[in-house]
C-alpha cells in the first residue's frame, strides 16, 4: 500500500501491480500524517462506533501529538461519514478513507507494508 500525501491518494498494490486507488483525507498542516515505511498493525471494531465501523492502525505515531482521545497517538486508516473531506488535509494525522476502501483494506493481511510519502 502507498499513501501519497501531496496527491492525497492511497493505492493498493499486489506483487507490484496496482489493484485499486482512492482519494483520501490526510493530516492537517498542524497535525500532519507522518511519512515513512510502516505496516498494517490491526483491524479493530470500535465497541461504540461513531464515525467509522473499523479502524486500521498503522505501526507509526503522530510527530506532533503525544496522545489523542485518551490513547496513544497511533496513526490509523479509518472511514469518515462525510465524503467532502476526501482530497483535503484536515485530520489529526490519520488517513480518512472511503467506505469501499475500508472494506477492501480490512481484508489485506496484517503486517502488510505501507509506504507514506510526501
Amino acid at each position: 500500500m502507498e499513501i501519497e500525501l501531496s496527491s492525497r491518494r492511497l493505492t493498493l498494490f499486489k506483487a507490484g501491480h496496482r489493484l485499486r486507488s482512492w482519494t483520501v483525507a490526510v493530516g492537517a498542516a498542524t497535525t500532519p500524517t507522518p511519512t515513512g515505511r510502516t505496516f498494517l498493525m490491526a483491524v479493530l471494531s470500535p465497541p461504540n462506533p461513531t464515525y467509522t465501523p473499523l479502524i486500521l492502525p498503522l505501526g507509526m505515531h503522530s510527530t506532533t501529538l503525544d496522545s489523542f482521545d485518551g490513547g496513544p497517538s497511533t496513526i490509523a486508516l479509518h472511514g469518515w461519514p462525510d465524503a467532502s473531506v476526501f482530497g483535503q488535509a484536515v485530520s489529526h494525522g490519520c488517513v480518512r478513507i472511503p467506505a469501499t476502501a475500508l472494506r477492501v483494506l480490512s481484508r489485506i493481511p496484517l503486517g502488510s507494508s505501507v509506504l507514506v510519502t510526501a
